[in-house]
């Protein structure tokens, strides 16, 4: 099932569906709704760090929404924030959403986290006050999962402290809705700047190298944790995040098409490093000790 752009009959359809409805459009695929969010309902922002963009996609399980990085060039362990200051309500394992969270935000709100990648206890704990700028798991692929991205519901019930997908309610961050059966926003942008802002390498995976097209920690074209790149990789200039933590193999020789190579010398504490401008082509990876 493809993430990436939905068919361009549907789409037609839906903007049909949007302007009969007397609602807003984004991107030509989903429809964000002009309604104000419901009277008390707390300013949810995306669960990401703030300037990020995101794909977010009803499926067909609207009001739930799934969410990947824009474009998916590899969501997994791409870090998740509170939506809202709260409370971890529950924190559990379940055999269809995996390591899960819910969060209660008072006046009966509350989120709900699917898929997480680690043990839904590895950073928050049940009782723990957390804010937009806590870190409470990363992107991953568990329980019913076969993809990495981020299951995510905001849901209202009046009392208790344990809600399950019954209280399901649409979707708002920043004070737009996103809803509506097999809608799809392929490009938002998070406003959780209570987040940390990552750094451009901070999505790449630890023990791997990712090759970056983009300045700014974009457009991936290369990410390999062996000794050779699943394919050459034709850069501009790059970023690269060794995420490698075993010691004595923190660095990384890498040849060019056009011969020639370099010795990344950062590990996982600077995790960054550039090609000068002008175009590689990365014919070769080797993990190594120390450069020369």
């Amino acid at each position: 099932m493809s993430f990436t752009s939905p068919r361009a009959a549907l789409a037609l359809l839906l903007a049909l569906a949007a302007v009969a409805a007397g609602v807003l459009l984004t991107a030509g695929t989903g429809t964000a709704r002009a309604a104000a969010p419901p009277p008390g309902k707390p300013a949810f922002q995306l669960p990401f760090a703030c300037g990020t963009t995101w794909q977010l996609d009803t499926w067909g399980h609207d009001p739930a929404l799934d969410i990947v990085a824009e474009g998916n060039p590899g969501s997994a362990g791409r870090p998740v924030y509170a939506s809202a200051p709260g409370t971890v309500s529950a924190a559990y394992w379940n055999n269809g959403s995996g390591n899960t969270l819910q969060i209660n935000h008072g006046n009966g709100w509350f989120t709900a986290y699917y898929h997480l990648q680690e043990a839904p206890d590895a950073f928050v704990r049940v009782g723990q006050a957390v804010t937009g700028a806590t870190r409470i798991g990363s992107v991953g692929t568990t329980g019913a999962s076969t993809w990495a991205h981020l299951h995510y519901e905001q849901r209202h019930r009046a009392s208790g402290d344990f809600t399950d997908e019954s209280h399901r309610v649409p979707v708002h961050f920043d004070g737009v809705e996103y809803s509506g059966p097999h809608a799809e926003w392929p490009s938002v942008t998070s406003r959780n700047c209570s987040a940390p802002q990552p750094a451009p390498w901070a999505g790449c995976p630890a023990g791997h190298v990712c090759f970056y097209s983009g300045t700014g920690g974009t457009g991936t074209v290369c990410t390999t944790a062996t000794d050779a790149p699943s394919g050459t990789c034709g850069l501009r200039r790059s970023f690269f995040n060794n995420g490698n933590p075993q010691p004595g193999y923190d660095h990384v020789y890498v040849g060019f098409a056009e011969g020639g190579s370099q010795c990344l010398h950062y590990g996982w504490a600077e995790g960054r490093g550039d090609f000068p401008p002008g175009g590689r082509t990365i014919a070769s990876v080797r993990w190594g000790g120390e450069c020369p």
